[in-house]
């Protein structure tokens, strides 16, 4: 990423059967790294977690997580081998309950966490879940952000343990009026969410990639306020996903198309 003129690379490993891939966390350990991977094998009755780690330069799967409670995963936040915490933006069903829930904004979507041994909801259903992201003060406070997208709005829960175990509180609702996707965080603990501008634009785009869709990426503090850092009508990049600021760079991914935005980014302010 310290090279702006960098192509990607394809991990060489042997993937599993009906792999089709979807969210992404990677963890870092002292020595190695694991990358969970959301995967549909079978739209609207399987999906699984596959677990990719590095040894050395090579990449091998070394696992496959999967469970009821995983209906319709769209993003997971890794903590641990023993900590997950997972989005799901629909309930058990076809596409036409899928489109049912969409239309009547039918609050199905749970979290759903993984303490190394089982699977639990969390609670807290939306209608359309989308990124989700754990994080972690300098104080030791636990937060839990989740993207609404047909509630506009950015979810802030503070998490407390019981037994070890998440308990989540009723959340801060952060309102920006766009219906948000991924969530990442930057080296200052904000919150970076890409959005999509206007959804009627989205559905069109998937139809037809030239008809082009906005993105807009808004950067929120842990205090619920946010500001916008970048906006495009959908000629640089349409219905974007993901923004990673890094070094002096703001890498904007997308849903559809095969390239990653490179743009200059501040992260002094």
């Amino acid at each position: 990423m310290k090279n702006p003129s960098a192509t990607p690379e394809e991990i060489l490993v042997k993937y599993p059967s009906e792999f089709r891939p979807h969210g992404i966390s990677l963890l870092k350990t002292k020595n190695t790294y694991r990358l969970y991977v959301i995967s549909h094998p079978e739209f609207f009755k399987i999906h699984t977690i596959e677990i990719f780690e590095r040894k050395g330069k090579e990449w091998f799967h070394v696992g496959t997580l999967t469970d009821p409670l995983l209906t319709n995963p769209n993003d997971l936040s890794v903590v641990s081998e023993n900590e997950i915490y997972l989005s799901n933006d629909h309930g058990k069903g076809n596409i036409l309950r899928y489109l049912w829930d969409d239309l009547f904004q039918i609050k199905r979507s749970e979290i759903s966490y993984y303490d190394g041994k089982t699977w639990s909801n969390l609670g807290n259903p939306l209608s359309f879940g989308n990124g989700i992201l754990y994080t972690k003060d300098s104080q030791g406070n636990e937060f839990l952000y989740r993207s609404g997208y047909m509630d506009q709005s950015v979810f802030q829960f503070q998490i407390r343990r019981e037994q070890g175990k998440p308990i989540l509180g009723k959340p801060k609702r952060i309102l920006i009026n766009f219906g948000p996707d991924n969530l990442e965080i930057d080296s200052k603990g904000r919150i970076f969410a890409v959005t999509h501008g206007s959804g009627y634009q989205f559905l069109r785009h998937i139809g037809n990639p030239e008809y082009l869709s906005p993105t807009i990426v808004f950067r929120i503090s842990s205090d619920g306020t946010f500001q916008e850092v970048f906006a495009n009508s959908g000629d640089l990049i349409s219905a974007g996903s993901t923004a990673i600021p890094f070094e002096g760079r703001l890498y904007i991914a997308q849903v559809f198309n095969p390239y990653i935005l490179n743009c200059e980014y501040s992260n002094s302010d």
